[in-house]
């Protein structure tokens, strides 16, 4: 299995008011969590993921950061 070095560092600063990094975990299938991650890196900006075996050695979680666009305010 392949690991990918991630700095854990947002794909883009922080201001406020600007797009928010989110920490991301996924677990599962592995070709089912790398084909998720893949198609969140071309549609999103994400950030390189980490792959590790789950705790059982059943599948895999990987770690990674995505950008989420500002949206408008909530409703009060």
């Amino acid at each position: 299995m392949e690991h990918t070095v991630n700095s854990r560092t947002p794909a883009v600063s922080s201001a406020p008011g600007s797009a928010q990094p989110v920490d991301v975990r996924l677990m599962g299938d592995d070709r089912a969590v790398r084909a998720l991650v893949a198609a969140l890196q071309q549609s999103a900006a994400c950030g390189p993921a980490t792959y590790k075996p789950m705790r059982d050695s059943h599948g895999t979680r990987a770690y990674l950061s995505v950008v989420v666009p500002v949206g408008p305010a909530p409703a009060t």
